[in-house]
């Protein structure tokens, strides 16, 4: 009778758990974060005074942290004004750092729109990981409404980008 609540326990842990990724998926990655939206109009005191973060840098950021969460080792974070690398540029980067691939993710839309008075904010975003060989492994647009219930998530829009780029780090390999 007592091992019958852990064994429920440990069943329920290994249900929940992240996937593992599949053998020979990339472990060691670059992470590049860019964006095409301008940044968004600071909002508070604090962001009066010290100014605003850049999308690309939350993108980043967010990106590097999740992926350590899935249990990749990350070797470096970057960040590029405008458009993503190329994926020759991309291969590039991942030899320099001697990595297993790189992770580029482009933030395309951010929609505030809605963000004061329901909550939601539409974000879209490109990810792509490439090889140090030039070869893509993944390459995809991720299109999502995020909706957080919290006070700070109605006036923050980092909260729902972070939301996005975790949505995407999971689909990856």
């Amino acid at each position: 009778m007592r091992f019958f609540p852990l064994l429920t326990a440990l069943l329920l842990t290994a249900a929940c758990a992240t996937p593992p990724r599949p053998v020979g998926a990339p472990s060691r990655v670059v992470v590049v974060g860019a964006s095409t939206v301008p940044r968004p109009a600071p909002r508070g005191v604090v962001a009066d005074v010290f100014g605003g973060e850049e999308p690309r840098d939350v993108v980043a950021r967010e990106a590097a942290e999740a992926l350590r969460a899935r249990g990749f080792s990350v070797l470096g974070v970057e960040t590029v004004v405008g458009q993503a690398p190329t994926v020759e540029e991309a291969a590039r980067l991942a030899r320099e750092r001697q990595a297993d691939a790189t992770v580029v993710l482009v933030l395309t839309r951010l929609d505030l729109s809605a963000l004061q008075p329901l909550g939601q904010v539409e974000v879209a975003l490109e990810s792509r990981m490439v090889g140090p060989t030039g070869q893509v492994w993944t390459s995809q647009e991720r299109r999502t409404a995020t909706a957080e219930r919290l006070y700070q998530s109605r006036t923050n829009w980092r909260s729902h980008v972070r939301q996005a780029v975790i949505q995407s780090v999971r689909e990856l390999p």
